[in-house]
């Protein structure tokens, strides 16, 4: 038997690539949530009232069992005994595997603040995180942490009317994915809308009794009687590490390209893992939803016999800026470290920008504001570790790949 523990888009995908290329194998998915798989990339929309709940899950508990996947709802795996090679559920039971998937994804990072425990201070990692968030009595709503859940979460309750403020400890909003100047141009837009944000400066505690009242941000109060802690996330790694599974120096699983850890008949993928940064070579968390697909794929393939490598991967991420596109590629100056040989080509006309970094004359990563159609194939440029010289063919192109952050054909990055 086969046996997967987690079920978001990673082991989800893992489970039904083995069923497609096996189907006389049995297949175990274990989740300790209720829920059949939902996609957390669209809890902004179910925040705004967009969409309705229904629309988040991705199948419902008859598709597992159509494609012939058992699910176990409802159950943690609280152990994993490689030696006898058995899963152990919270309920006293056991699961026997052949081959094992561990994909338990991430977990929200708390900081520390004095009052995180409050009523009225929430993370969103979960649906029923966000359903309980949303039941809450709230008006004025402080997000802290200005990264992509926040800045998405901060769009979504100001278009349901709340009043927002939105803090970041950095020197400016999405510090990941986007240098100074377009994260500039990104704020002046979210304050347009009436977002208020504080940047360069940190929430020293959150105030009130037993709920929050407010918070404290450079030594001034913000009134609000909710808080949203949009603070990062990291590899949940909880049940890998008593096992004997190595984990990396970043926090995430190891693997090999087969997604293979150092157990035998275990693999990993998705959020808990540690990736390839394709453009340096480098271990690197990649917490996305593209490279949790890919990584699921190949553990998938591989579990069932079919040889299969993953080669890392590049941060692709994007989002709707009440109606502008923006999206990033790859390295911002920040991230690809700026010691030196690093070249800015910067294109903007009317509401329209774009950044392209070189590092030593190559491509590493590239930012967008208004129009975004050539993404496809700068991000094939980033993986081909195009030159400099490149770039002018990339831009006398009139038609690209068609702009679509969440799927920019990985297939063709799936090797044998």
């Amino acid at each position: 038997m086969h046996v997967i523990v987690g079920n978001g888009i990673a082991g989800l995908t893992a489970a039904q690539v083995m069923r497609e290329f096996r189907r006389g194998i049995d297949v175990t998915l274990v989740s300790e949530e209720k829920y059949p798989a939902y996609s957390p990339c669209i809890f902004p929309k179910y925040i705004s009232g967009e969409i309705g709940r229904e629309r988040i899950f991705l199948n419902s508990h008859e598709d597992y069992l159509k494609i012939g996947v058992r699910p176990i709802f409802g159950k943690r795996a609280l152990k994993i005994y490689t030696d006898e090679k058995k899963v152990f559920l919270e309920d006293g039971s056991s699961l026997r595997y052949d081959k094992l998937v561990i994909a338990t994804g991430s977990k929200p990072i708390i900081p520390r603040i004095d009052g995180v425990e409050k009523k009225g201070a929430f993370t969103l990692k979960t649906l029923g995180d966000v359903d309980e968030f949303l039941a809450y009595p709230k008006r004025k709503i402080a997000i802290v942490g200005a990264g992509f859940i926040g800045v998405e979460t901060t769009m979504a309750l100001k278009a349901k009317g709340y009043d927002t403020t939105l803090i970041e400890s950095l020197d400016h909003v999405l510090p990941a994915a986007f240098d100074d100047k377009p994260a500039h141009v990104i704020e002046t837009t979210l304050q347009k809308h009436g977002i208020k944000i504080f940047t360069g400066e940190k929430v020293t505690q959150i105030l009130g009794g037993k709920e929050v009242k407010g918070i404290e941000v450079g030594g001034r109060e913000i009134k609000c009687d909710a808080a949203v802690l949009a603070t990062g996330m990291r590899p949940r790694v909880d049940l890998a590490r008593p096992a004997g599974i190595k984990i990396g120096k970043l926090g995430g699983i190891l693997t090999d390209e087969r997604m293979s850890t150092n157990a035998e008949g275990v693999y990993a993928c998705g959020d808990c893992t540690e990736s390839r940064d394709v453009v340096t070579g480098r271990n690197t968390l990649n917490l996305l939803w593209p490279n949790a697909v890919l990584q699921g794929r190949v553990a998938g393939y591989n579990c069932v016999g079919t040889p299969k490598k993953y080669r890392g991967f590049i941060n692709i991420v994007g989002i709707d800026l009440f109606g502008t596109h923006v999206a990033s590629i790859g390295h911002t100056l920040a991230t690809i470290g700026n010691d030196g040989g690093c070249e800015v080509v910067e294109k903007a006309h009317g509401t329209y920008y774009s950044r392209i970094i070189l590092k030593k004359g190559t491509i590493v990563g590239a930012q967008f504001i208004g129009r975004t159609e050539k993404m496809g194939a700068l991000f094939g440029a980033i993986w081909k570790k195009a030159r400099i010289e490149d770039i002018k063919k990339i831009f006398s192109e009139r038609e690209l790949l068609t702009m679509n952050p969440w799927y920019m054909g990985i297939r063709p990055y799936l090797g044998t």
